[in-house]
């Protein structure tokens, strides 16, 4: 038979342990701007990892390009936005 004092012992750690466990997952709820911070990362790892597969999946000669494109970020937003200035200005003229 087991002891009273020694089961009364287990039950103890056991409501420790739990509590502690308790107190753990309520800390991860209450930490709002950490969970939003892990899955921000996760989702610029899922993201980055289906650009790299679509990446890998194009002709050689376009994933060349795509590359040169990350490799010199500046100067494909500067085309772009040369672009969206371009297109405005036809669109203000035929007004």
């Amino acid at each position: 038979m087991t002891d009273p004092k020694e089961q009364l012992q287990r039950d103890v750690e056991r409501t420790r342990r739990e509590l502690g466990e308790t107190v753990e997952a309520l800390a991860h709820k209450v930490d709002v701007p950490g969970r939003v911070k892990e899955q921000a990362h996760e989702t610029v790892v899922r993201l980055t990892a289906a650009t790299n597969q679509a990446v890998d999946s194009l002709p050689t000669p376009v994933a060349e390009q795509v590359e040169k494109a990350r490799r010199h970020p500046g100067a494909v937003a500067a085309a772009l936005i040369a672009l969206i200035v371009a297109i405005w200005a036809i669109s203000r003229r035929n007004r």
